[in-house]
């Protein structure tokens, strides 16, 4: 039964990659209700899939506390090897400002990691940049 579950859930965060890598931006952007930063369609899609919506603020936040160093900020949501989860920002010439553990279960297979966009406070999937 273990095996079963285990399959099941490769198989839906493979597809959550798949959908969120294939999105087609229509260009909109909404303004948080709760913090003072846009995100774009791609991220809202993001949110969905993900049904974490509290990750994504907390993504927008900690990259606004960080955008004082650099304009543009490079976040990669990974999940490990292990199932660890952490959230990495980065300057654009991958310089890392900042490196946080996540108690969150992400739907991401182990080793992947997804790369979001951070510039003038507004969270972007990279084929919307």
């Amino acid at each position: 039964m273990e095996i079963f579950v285990l399959q099941v859930k490769e198989n839906e965060s493979r597809a959550v990659r798949k959908k969120i890598e294939g999105f087609s931006s229509s260009g909109h952007l909404y303004l948080h209700p709760g913090f003072p930063f846009y995100y774009t369609d791609g991220v809202q899609y993001a949110i969905a899939l993900f049904e974490d919506g509290r990750l994504f603020l907390d993504m927008a936040m900690w990259a606004f506390a960080l955008s004082r160093e650099t304009d543009f900020i490079v976040i990669r949501l990974c999940r490990g090897e292990k199932g660890d989860c952490w959230l990495e920002f980065c300057k654009r010439n991958r310089e890392v400002l900042k490196r946080a553990r996540i108690s969150r279960n992400i739907p991401l297979e182990p080793g992947v990691c997804m790369c979001f966009y951070f510039i003038g406070r507004t969270l972007l999937l990279p084929n919307e940049f």
